[in-house]
């Protein structure tokens, strides 16, 4: 939009109203208050409401934009705690497994002390009743 063609039209505006309270015979206080009382519409240019317009959608834009990229990381973080929980699971299992091993471990080495013991008593009494009957092999 052309900016001059706008000015010209605010100034016009400003002078026909500065001439018609001094025709009338206004004081400049008068005036003044008449030249503020002029609406905002005519002292913007129509560039400046398209690009606050602009700047509206392009705010909007930006926020949908943003609001969607959050979206996207919770999804991908909910994502990611379902895996922690799964891998959590896992280790849970393997732990107790491992548990239940240790005690079957701790199990069979006190059977194998058990067993070790009445070996060597077993080997002990073999060996008396060898020494009493004087057969050596």
């Amino acid at each position: 939009m052309d900016h001059h063609y706008s000015y010209s039209g605010i100034v016009g505006d400003v002078k026909k109203s500065v001439v018609a309270r001094k025709e009338n015979g206004n004081s400049a206080s008068a005036i003044r208050r008449e030249l503020m009382k002029l609406p905002i519409s005519h002292q913007l240019d129509r560039s400046y409401q398209d690009s606050a317009e602009d700047n509206d959608n392009f705010i909007a834009s930006e926020s949908d934009r943003q609001m969607l990229l959050i979206k996207q990381q919770d999804e991908e973080l909910d994502e990611l705690s379902a895996s922690f929980e799964r891998i959590g699971g896992v280790g849970l299992t393997i732990h107790e497994e491992l548990l239940a091993q240790e005690k079957i471990i701790d199990d069979l080495g006190t059977e194998m002390d058990s067993t070790t013991n009445r070996l060597d008593f077993v080997q002990k009494k073999v060996a008396m009743v060898m020494k009493k009957s004087d057969i050596w092999i």
